[in-house]
C-alpha cells in the first residue's frame, strides 16, 4: 500500500498544493516589500477587522449551537425528527441567500433595525456581518457538537445518572467528553469566517480575505504586499490548527463502537423541549420569509401581490433557471467526490505516520488560506498552462472543471475531518482478516472499507455540496463563461439591493433545495430499508 500512498500524495502535491503556492511567488518581487506607513495602518486594521469578524461570530454561535445539539441529539420530544431535518436544511442555504433575507427583514425595507444610507439600501458594519455570520454558523455548530455527543460513552453517563441528575451529567459528563467536537466546532467557525467575503463585502467590512480579493483585480504588487502581511498570520494559524488536530486525534473517543446505544437525557418536560427547539428553528428561518413577502411587493402603498410575485419567478426561472440547474448538479458532484477523496485520504493516512502528517499538515494549510486566495492561485496556474484541449477545460470553457476544482480545494478539509474519526472506528480485525486472506489494496477499499463508510460518505458528501453551492471567493475568480456559479451571479444581482428580482433567484434556490432534501431524504429511507434486507 505504500505505493498507493507515494501515488495519492504525488497526486495531492499537483492538484491542491501547486495552486496555494503559486499566490505566494509574488513574495519574491521586490516591489512587495516596499512599505509605507499608510499601507502598514491599513493591512493592521485589516488583520484586527478578521480578528473581530471571526470572534464575535465564534462568541455568538457555539452557545446557540450548543443548545441545538443537546436538544435534538440527547433528547427525544414529539417532532424531533421534523425540527432535524428544518436545521439539516438550513446548511445548504447559501450565504448569499441568507444575506438577503436577514436584510429584508432587519434592514430599511423590513423592521427597521439595520438602516443604511440615502444612497445605499444595504445595512453597513461589523455588528450586522457578525449577525450573519453567527446564525450561518449555528446548524453547521450543531451538527459537529451533536455528532460528538453521539460518541460519549454511555456507560460513563449511566453511572454519573446514578448519583446526579439529568443537567449535571450534561455538563459533567456529556459536554466534558464532547470537548474536541466542540473544539473542532470553534475552529470550523472561525477558519469559514475569516475566510468568506460575501458578507463583508455587502456589508462594507473590510478583511484580509476581501483585501486579497481587491488587490487581485489592481496590482500584483499590492497583492504581494497583502501576502506579506497574511503569511505570518496564516503561519500562526496553521500551527494552532495542527496543534489542535493533535489534541483531537488524543482526546477523540477510543476506537471501539458501544455495545449500545445512549439513552435520551431527560432536559425538563417535554413541551418544554420542543418550545425551545421551535423557538431556535423560528430564529434560524424566519428571516426567510421576508424573502417571499419582499417578492410580491408591489404599489404604493406597500401591498403583496401574486401576480406580481408569479411574474418575478417566471422571470428568474427562464433567465437564470439553467444556471441554478448545473449549479446545484455541480455542487452535489463535487461533494460526493469530495467526500470519497476524504475517505482514501483517511485510509492511507490511518496506519502510518509518515503519510498522516505531511497529509493533515497540507489539508490545513487548505483551510486556513482564504477563499480569494485559492481562487487566485487556481486562476495563475491556469494562465501558465500551455495552449491544448485541457486549456478549453479550465480556462476558455464552458465548463464546470474550474469551477468544481476551486469548490473541492474549499470542502476537502472539512470532509477529512468529519471522515477521520469514522475511519478510526473501523475495527481493525476487519483489515487483518482481509490481509491474511489475500486481499490486495483495492479489495481492501472496496470490501471493507467502502462499506463501513458508505453512509458517513453520504452524509459528508451533502455537507459537502452544501459549503460548495454557496462557495464564491474562490469560485468566481476561475467560473468560466457559460458555467458560472449562481451563488456568484446572486451576490452580483444583490449590490442593487434586496428587491422583486434578487428575492425570486433567493426563492428559486429555497424551493430546489426542499425539494433536493426531500429526494435525499427519501433515497435515505430506502437505504435503511434495503440495508436491513
Amino acid at each position: 500500500m505504500n505505493a498507493w500512498r507515494i501515488g495519492f500524495g504525488l497526486g495531492l502535491l499537483v492538484f491542491v498544493a501547486a495552486p496555494l503556492l503559486v499566490p505566494f511567488g509574488g513574495l519574491l518581487k521586490p516591489s512587495a516589500w516596499i512599505w509605507t506607513a499608510d499601507d502598514a495602518y491599513r493591512l493592521f486594521h485589516l488583520s484586527l477587522n478578521t480578528f473581530i469578524l471571526s470572534a464575535a461570530t465564534a462568541a455568538l454561535s457555539l452557545p446557540l449551537g450548543l443548545c441545538f445539539a443537546s436538544l435534538l441529539f440527547r433528547t427525544s420530544f414529539f417532532a424531533r425528527r421534523c425540527v432535524l431535518f428544518l436545521l439539516a436544511l438550513a446548511l445548504f442555504v447559501p450565504l448569499p441567500v441568507l444575506v438577503s433575507s436577514w436584510q429584508g427583514l432587519l434592514g430599511a425595507d423590513g423592521l427597521g433595525f439595520w438602516r443604511g444610507s440615502s444612497a445605499r439600501p444595504w445595512a453597513t458594519g461589523m455588528g450586522a456581518a457578525i449577525w450573519i455570520h453567527a446564525f450561518a454558523a449555528v446548524p453547521w455548530v450543531a451538527f459537529l457538537v451533536g455528532l460528538g455527543l453521539t460518541w460519549v460513552e454511555p456507560e460513563l453517563e449511566d453511572e454519573a445518572a446514578q448519583s446526579v441528575g439529568a443537567w449535571r451529567v450534561l455538563a459533567l459528563v456529556t459536554l466534558p467528553r464532547a470537548r474536541a467536537s466542540i473544539l473542532a466546532a470553534a475552529l470550523f467557525v472561525v477558519l469559514q469566517t475569516e475566510g468568506e467575503v460575501s458578507v463583508t463585502e455587502m456589508m462594507l467590512v473590510p478583511t484580509l480575505a476581501e483585501e486579497m480579493r481587491t488587490q487581485f483585480a489592481s496590482a500584483d504588487a499590492a497583492l504581494g504586499r497583502t501576502l506579506v502581511v497574511t503569511l505570518p498570520s496564516l503561519l500562526v494559524a496553521w500551527v494552532m490548527v495542527l496543534a489542535v488536530l493533535t489534541y483531537l486525534e488524543k482526546t477523540l473517543p477510543p476506537l471501539v463502537m458501544p455495545y449500545r446505544g445512549q439513552r435520551s437525557l431527560n432536559l425538563g418536560p417535554d413541551w418544554w423541549r420542543l418550545v425551545g427547539a421551535a423557538i431556535l428553528i423560528v430564529a434560524l428561518l424566519l428571516p426567510l420569509g421576508s424573502l417571499a413577502w419582499k417578492l410580491g411587493v408591489t404599489g404604493h402603498p406597500v401591498r403583496w401581490d401574486a401576480g406580481t410575485a408569479w411574474h418575478f419567478l417566471r422571470a428568474g426561472t427562464r433567465l437564470l433557471g439553467g444556471e441554478l440547474i448545473a449549479s446545484l448538479a455541480t455542487s452535489i458532484v463535487t461533494g460526493l467526490a469530495v467526500a470519497w477523496l476524504a475517505v482514501i485520504c483517511c485510509w492511507l493516512a490511518c496506519e502510518r505516520a509518515w503519510f498522516r502528517w505531511p497529509l493533515f499538515g497540507l489539508v490545513t494549510w487548505v483551510w486556513v488560506v482564504p477563499g480569494p486566495a485559492v481562487g487566485i492561485g487556481l486562476h495563475k496556474l491556469f494562465m501558465l498552462l500551455p495552449e491544448g484541449p485541457w486549456k478549453t477545460a479550465l480556462w476558455y470553457g464552458p465548463s464546470p472543471a474550474p469551477l468544481m476544482w476551486a469548490q473541492a480545494l474549499r470542502a476537502l478539509p472539512i470532509a477529512v475531518a468529519f471522515l477521520w474519526p469514522v475511519v478510526r472506528l473501523i475495527p481493525r480485525e476487519l483489515f487483518e482478516e482481509a490481509r491474511l486472506g489475500g486481499a490486495g489494496a483495492m479489495s481492501e477499499f472496496l470490501h471493507v472499507v467502502a462499506p463501513m463508510t458508505a453512509r458517513a460518505v453520504i452524509v459528508t458528501g451533502a455537507a459537502s455540496a452544501a459549503l460548495c453551492l454557496g462557495e464564491i471567493g474562490a469560485s468566481e475568480r476561475v467560473s468560466t463563461p457559460g458555467w458560472e456559479s449562481f451563488a456568484g451571479t446572486l451576490l452580483k444581482q444583490m449590490h442593487t439591493g434586496v428587491d422583486n428580482s434578487v428575492c425570486a433567484l433567493c426563492v428559486m434556490m429555497l424551493t430546489s433545495l426542499v425539494f433536493l432534501a426531500l429526494a435525499v431524504a427519501g433515497l435515505w429511507k430506502l437505504l435503511r430499508v434495503f440495508s436491513y434486507r
